[in-house]
């Protein structure tokens, strides 16, 4: 979140109701301020919906989020259930030579990225991408079998489009230091041992959260609470906070900061397909548990990651004895043409991908949703865009900048931004 409310005011108008319009709306007006919220489409909720086959239903975008103090907060007050993974379904797998496995790397890698942690040390490192960071500081080997298929699977990116500083700061390495002296540095400073982290999943999908915000905040806002309504020119508000995408955000300041304007359009964004799969479990050749697949680029697959959502929440099929799921993740800055593909090429390849991989040989349904805009690439220019955003429109108290795209990508980190928020 970029930017500072203007105290002397409590009138705040939000313009858009995907997520984090309306997190910050349903914080805003917990607090006491008169919050008006304005959203072009007809539905808010941006992205995150949760829509439903004959056999179970098919997230659009997010399936599940970190349980932490503000989201369990949340989610209780909205009266969301959550849910949290199978106990026996803990396995996480990346794709090598065809193969699934819970650890990809060789003993002779293991030795050589342990040996990088310990003894190499870190020089300059402004504006350094993920790529660099994990080569100087892991191996060749770790970048390619454990960084890449984990920023495929949560940006669709490969990690020379990443920025240490943007993405991931925490992995930050002073000069001089290695890695693995800056980590023990890091752990020694920190006051109290952290909890482990819990995923989990609303019981009736990411939409049913959604729902639940949109809801409370019709009851609340009431008429002030407004889809369909089209923002052309930017209102006089002594408050105002644009929680649209950095493409949208740029059209509607451009009369007032054509600097920012400018800025905001550099903001690249990654096309994904998520194709949801169901299949029928006698066509398994093998048995099939988990939480997923991430499948690196050097692989040459079809696919950025396979999610198993039946074998790691509960309620993600109508028949649980006869029916599983899974999300194929497609596209990504490497494999932009299947945004464009149809549904019979998708439906095939996506068979194809899981008998080869999982020894699934038929599919029984599928749902497909494509997002030629789908996240925001925390590429080495993103923190520029965030700086000039500070220097110029955001620098008035009152005007502010909020989405996937300013700090937090996750859910989880845009709910604790808005709570945050005072």
């Amino acid at each position: 979140m970029i930017g500072t409310l203007n105290h002397n005011s409590k009138e705040v108008t939000i313009i858009g109701a995907g997520i984090s319009g309306l997190l910050t709306a349903y914080y805003l007006d917990r607090r006491g301020y008169r919050v008006t919220l304005l959203e072009q489409k007809q539905r808010a909720g941006g992205l995150i919906k949760t829509s439903y086959s004959d056999y179970g239903m098919a997230e659009s975008a997010a399936h599940s989020l970190i349980a932490t103090p503000p989201v369990v907060e949340l989610c209780k007050d909205l009266g969301v259930e959550l849910i949290e993974p199978k106990k026996e379904s803990k396995a996480k797998y990346i794709v090598r030579d065809g193969k699934l496995r819970r650890f990809p790397l060789t003993v002779g890698e293991v030795a050589t990225t342990a040996s990088r942690a310990a003894f190499v040390r870190s020089t300059n490192g402004n504006g350094q991408t993920l790529d660099e960071w994990g080569r100087k500081h892991l191996g060749n080997a770790a970048v390619e079998y454990l960084l890449t298929p984990f920023v495929r699977g949560i940006y669709g990116v490969q990690p020379e489009q990443l920025s240490v500083a943007a993405a991931y700061p925490s992995l930050s390495v002073p000069p001089g230091q290695t890695l693995l002296s800056s980590m023990m540095k890091k752990q020694k400073q920190r006051s109290r041992k952290k909890e482990a982290k819990k995923r989990v999943a609303p019981r009736f999908g990411m939409g049913h959260l959604v729902s639940c915000l949109s809801s409370r905040l019709d009851a609340t806002l009431g008429p002030r609470f407004q889809t369909g309504h089209s923002v052309k020119v930017l209102p006089d508000a002594a408050n105002l906070i644009l929680t649209t995408p950095a493409y949208a955000a740029a059209n509607l300041i451009e009369p007032e900061s054509v600097e920012l304007a400018q800025s905001l359009r550099t903001v690249r964004y990654t096309p994904i397909v998520s194709v949801t799969v169901f299949v029928n479990r006698k066509d398994f050749t093998r048995a099939v548990e988990g939480v997923g697949a991430l499948v690196p680029a050097c692989e040459n697959r079809k696919c950025l990651g396979i999610l198993f959502n039946s074998s790691s929440f509960a309620d993600r099929v109508n028949d649980e004895s006869n029916v599983a799921s899974f999300t194929v993740m497609m596209g990504g800055t490497t494999q932009i043409e299947w945004l464009d593909a149809d549904n019979e090429m998708i439906w095939s390849t996506v068979q194809s991908e899981l008998l080869s991989l999982l020894g699934i040989r038929e599919v029984l349904d599928l749902v497909i949703h494509r997002w030629p805009q789908a996240l925001p690439q925390y590429s080495v220019d993103l923190p520029k865009v965030w700086q000039t955003a500070k220097e110029t429109w955001c620098a008035t108290p009152g005007r502010m900048l909020f989405g996937n795209y300013t700090g937090q990508i996750s859910l989880r980190g845009m709910i604790e931004s808005s709570a945050a928020l005072s």
